[in-house]
């Protein structure tokens, strides 16, 4: 978890608990979460593009908005149709 702040307000990040992270780290993944704030700070749900993966969370506007990393998935396992 990390606390932080967007537009004055004071906000949390978080993975979600026992998520398979891959090759990714915490401190990749909240710093590219933290550079995409302008756009996902806005969404109800979220798919960000960190290198060979997809990181998929959701954004509660609350009090201290948070901002949730739901799943993260690796490439090879996206289908396109």
């Amino acid at each position: 978890m990390l606390r932080t702040k967007f537009e004055g307000r004071e906000m949390i990040l978080r993975i979600k608990t026992n998520l398979c992270l891959y090759s990714l780290d915490e401190d990749t993944i909240y710093n590219s979460l933290r550079e995409s704030l302008q756009v996902i700070y806005f969404m109800d749900s979220f798919a960000l593009q960190i290198g060979e993966y997809l990181v998929v969370g959701e954004t509660q506007q609350s009090a201290y908005p948070l901002i949730t990393v739901q799943n993260i998935v690796p490439r090879k396992n996206i289908v396109t149709v």
